[in-house]
């Protein structure tokens, strides 16, 4: 069976696919200026400047959606804009007092995203038809994101995929080159993430419009709306009890509605809706006073009650077919599961690809193919079944099958500087399936963590999302295509042949090209055990802290004097493949007490980081230099009327790319020690201190 059975299914559709995002940019440019009546739009985030025509001429900035947005509610259009909101606070991510969120703040590059959306709220303000609102996550405790992307037009077109419109995090428009041509002005907007993007977007028009159209009424009728607002220097979201009224959809012709039979088997092009949302009921129905909205989300009971999944621990409160749909396409397979994700960590989506790999093991043909990004990001998601390197799970589908070489993970080549650290990648954002050149998926859904699962506590919830099931032959045909020849730069046959699937194999172990295995599992390249834990015996000897500040103080280092930097200097240097993790302290013998009485014990403060002054190299970080902060100048200062004794520490964690330091790291203890003066000592006896 290839779909969801609990919920309907539409025909009649015509389809439009987008990898990567210059033809997706270029052709919602043309739909959105083609409004009429409304346009809903649903993001993680937007920003103002993001410009959907990269052409270097005058009409990109005319593209803006921003600029787009206001022409067409300055001609009338009703603009409804649904952005998602990480917290209520903009203080919250300022002064996080949780480690989890604080930890998803700096590693998911969060601090813009409410400055960002304000920006987009308030150039939208002037326009009476625009309607602009942040949508929190009710049903999570710590972290929980609306993660769908759509774009809805009017009733008769809707987008939907990966693609968010903002250079946050990374600028989402790219295109299949992934490169800035020599001699060109670069079109993309540069980050400091240093990513290139692949993404990949679906339009749609035909009776699907109506259930993702139906989507965003259900969210913006019942969500947890806020305005932006600002008071005193600080950005909130202001919950909004009575948002705006929706455009008198009753015009528009119903969806007639049909469910699977379980006979469906592409001979007839079929689109299915599937989500991760609370579950509608038939009292909320009834407010809206339109029955048809989110009827056709609405699954039958008896059907829900029967088919429903061991996993769904929420009973009937929230929709998971989201995930279902995962589980129903690899469950079909026979020929080939090609897996193309940002995550790839679902227990259970892992435990069905090894279900499949044991039912087709006498399959010569039957392969596994699983593209990820080359480097992850650590907080994009929480709990055990969130964690990359879930090298249990990859060895029980490798082990299901009889050739080895039928099933890989693969990630897209990244670049690296001269001492072998990445610098940049293509980064894999899109979350895809296609199924045997019969079935795909297509949509915002994650194939795990919090985008299915949500973080495994009593009340938190997933993510919401959106995708699309395709059920049709011809369409997952050139989908393949389209993403095959991309990767492997090399023309694909429309027919499914193993011997392509196995270029990506090919392509992996020979230098220069795009497709490499991912380095979290590049044991299954060889198919052995997992390669040892580096070790850093090699380091001792040599590797040294290497102070940068002048010798002219002699007697010690000012605290104050901020050149007084350190860097860990490594000999030899490490080899590629491996990353370096860096815990930084500084370290005095003694310290008073909140008495005033002296402890034996030394005690450790805090560093900051060089270059970009970040105060997180307590815990591990990737910074390979150090100074002491104006706040640990203080307290050290604080220590002694003229000179105290002290040293600056730094443990150094070797790990394969992709993995964290963990206890069992291997690691090296670098120290330097030193004399730090107390400031006023030091302004008395040296004058030339640096202020």
């Amino acid at each position: 069976m290839y779909l969801v059975d609990y919920l309907p299914v539409t025909t009649g559709n015509d389809l439009r696919l987008y990898v990567d995002g210059q033809d997706y940019g270029a052709d919602l440019y043309a739909d959105l200026l083609g409004a009429r009546r409304y346009v809903f739009l649903t993001g993680l985030h937007f920003m103002a400047d993001y410009r959907l025509l990269r052409t270097g001429t005058g009409s990109d900035q005319r593209s803006a959606i921003g600029a787009v947005l206001a022409t067409l509610a300055q001609r009338g259009v009703a603009v409804y804009l649904l952005v998602n909101q990480f917290w209520k606070d903009e203080q919250e991510v300022r002064w996080l007092t949780s480690p989890v969120r604080r930890k998803i703040m700096k590693d998911g590059e969060l601090v813009g995203y409410l400055p960002e959306t304000y920006k987009l709220f308030q150039m939208l303000s002037a326009y009476p038809s625009a309607y602009c609102r942040t949508d929190i996550h009710a049903h999570s405790d710590v972290f929980g994101t609306h993660h769908q992307k759509t774009v809805v037009i009017d009733g008769r077109i809707a987008h939907l995929g990966g693609i968010d419109l903002t250079y946050l995090d990374g600028d989402r428009w790219d295109t299949p080159a992934h490169s800035t041509p020599a001699g060109r002005p670069p079109l993309r907007a540069t980050d400091r993430t240093q990513k290139y993007w692949h993404d990949v977007q679906l339009r749609v028009t035909g009776p699907a419009v109506q259930l993702v159209r139906d989507n965003f009424v259900q969210r913006w009728t019942w969500g947890h709306l806020h305005h932006v607002v600002r008071r005193g220097g600080v950005l909130l979201g202001v919950r909004d009890l009575a948002p705006p009224p929706l455009p008198d959809l009753r015009a528009e012709t119903p969806v007639v509605l049909t469910y699977p039979t379980g006979a469906e088997d592409g001979s007839t092009p079929l689109v299915q809706i599937v989500r991760s949302m609370p579950r509608p009921t038939p009292v909320l129905a009834k407010e809206l006073g339109d029955k048809r909205v989110m009827t056709a989300q609405r699954w039958r009971d008896a059907t829900y009650a029967r088919q429903k999944p061991s996993w769904n621990r929420s009973n009937s409160d929230w929709e998971r077919s989201a995930k279902d749909a995962y589980l129903t396409g690899i469950g079909a397979a026979r020929k080939y599961v090609y897996l193309e994700n940002q995550w790839v960590a679902d227990e259970h989506i892992w435990a069905e690809l090894a279900a499949v790999a044991r039912r087709n093991a006498l399959n010569p043909d039957f392969r596994i193919i699983v593209m990820v990004p080359y480097e992850g990001l650590f907080a994009a998601g929480l709990g055990s079944n969130q964690e990359l390197w879930i090298d249990a799970e990859i060895r029980k589908v490798r082990e299901a099958l009889k050739d080895p070489h039928a099933f890989g993970v693969y990630a897209l080549s990244p670049t690296r500087d001269g001492q072998g650290q990445v610098t940049g990648q293509i980064y894999v954002h899109s979350k895809v399936m296609i199924v045997d050149d019969v079935w795909a998926l297509i949509g915002s859904a994650n194939a795990g963590g919090i985008s299915l699962e949500g973080i495994r506590s009593a009340r938190d919830r997933p993510d919401t999302e959106l995708s699309a099931i395709v059920l049709d032959p011809a369409f997952a045909s050139r989908f393949r295509q389209r993403l095959w020849s991309e990767h492997l730069g090399v023309p694909v046959h429309a027919t499914y042949d193993p011997r392509e699937a196995d270029l990506f194999r090919v392509h992996a172990e020979l230098p220069r090209r795009r497709v490499t295995y991912d380095p979290r599992y590049a044991y299954v390249s060889a198919f052995g055990p997992p390669p040892p834990r580096p070790s850093a015996q090699p380091y001792r000897k040599l590797s040294r802290l290497v102070p940068t500040f002048p010798d002219r103080y002699g007697v010690g280092v000012p605290p104050t004097l901020l050149r007084a930097a350190f860097t860990a200097q490594l000999v030899p240097a490490p080899p590629a493949g491996l990353r370096l993790w860096y815990r930084w302290a500084v370290e005095v013998p003694f310290a008073r007490d909140n008495l005033g009485r002296e402890s034996v014990r030394g005690t450790r403060f805090r560093l900051r980081s060089l270059p970009d002054d970040e105060n997180d190299v307590w815990t591990w970080s990737t910074h390979a230099a150090a100074y002491v902060g104006a706040a640990t100048a203080r307290e050290i200062s604080s220590l002694t009327s003229d000179v105290i004794h002290g040293r600056v520490l730094c443990r150094v964690a070797f790990t394969p790319l992709g993995r964290k330091p963990s206890e069992e790291s291997s690691a090296l203890l670098l120290e330097h020690e030193l004399d730090f003066m107390n400031a006023d000592f030091a302004r008395a006896n040296h004058p030339d201190v640096a202020r």
